[in-house]
């Protein structure tokens, strides 16, 4: 398997802050990692994040036999990255301490990232995500949500009745990926890191106990990887400096190991 791995060290338009600053620790665990920066001075969450996410959509069709790992401060680049990989036959496994599935209509924090399952669905943001990204959404039945436990109000029905699986153990979750495979052959995998339970680490200041171990995510990620084809894998929301034994950097060496 050839690996091209992609490092947007931003979190919420800024540089290297925050979760911004993940990226740029995970990517010593890659040989060649290629960064991506915003091109303009003027920094805007929304119009930034989407710039960024259009240049790694545009790096990732001109390499179409490899295998994209994203390092992202913010979940938001998966729209990058299903642009990039193209959603024909495409299933999306998302782990998340967050739902990820607010709009800007039922929003309760106003935190672009809040929205990033959503944008990857097409149930807001559709315009520019089609115009600047080229993304075709994913159908919300064709993705998978794992290791939620953290919701906005009523965000986890809004999310249910869009026609998001909603796994609330591994083994629902295995369960979902196996029904999964079933209509879609290939599948981005995304790994909110804050997923995992803080006793094995703490991804971010939005970390939540009641999450899984790294063994269980890497354990579904072999699961999903025996019925389909991974197309890409992300990982984003890591904070190094909640993390300082470097445990969750470990969390991500054997999620990438179960590949």
């Amino acid at each position: 398997m050839t690996l091209r791995v992609f490092a947007i060290p931003y979190d919420s338009g800024h540089e290297g802050l925050r979760m911004g600053a993940g990226p740029l620790r995970l990517r010593e665990l890659f040989d060649d990692v290629e960064e991506i920066h915003a091109r303009k001075d003027w920094r805007a969450e929304i119009r930034t994040s989407f710039e960024l996410y259009a240049e790694l959509a545009g790096r990732i069709r001109k390499s179409p036999g490899a295998m994209p790992v994203v390092l992202s401060g913010n979940c938001g680049a998966c729209a990058g990255t299903v642009a990039g990989v193209g959603s024909e036959g495409l299933g999306v496994i998302w782990f998340d301490a967050h739902g990820d599935l607010n709009t800007p209509e039922t929003t309760d924090s106003g935190f672009l990232d809040g929205m990033a399952l959503s944008i990857v669905t097409g149930r807001c943001f559709g315009p520019l995500a089609k115009n600047l990204i080229g993304l075709d959404p994913v159908p919300p039945e064709h993705t998978v949500h794992i290791g939620g436990r953290d919701w906005s109000p009523g965000e986890e029905e809004q999310g249910r009745a869009s026609g998001v699986t909603i796994a609330a153990s591994p083994r629902d979750a295995v369960a979902a990926i196996e029904r999964l495979a079933m209509t879609c052959d290939r599948v981005v995998i995304h790994v909110d890191l804050d997923v995992i339970d803080p006793s094995f680490g703490a991804a971010n200041q939005f970390a939540v106990t009641g999450g899984l171990s790294p063994g269980d995510v890497a354990s579904l990620v072999k699961s999903a990887k025996e019925r389909m084809r991974i197309a890409a894998l992300d990982f984003a929301s890591y904070d190094p400096s909640f993390d300082r034994e470097g445990r969750i950097v470990d969390a991500v060496r054997t999620i990438v190991s179960s590949l």
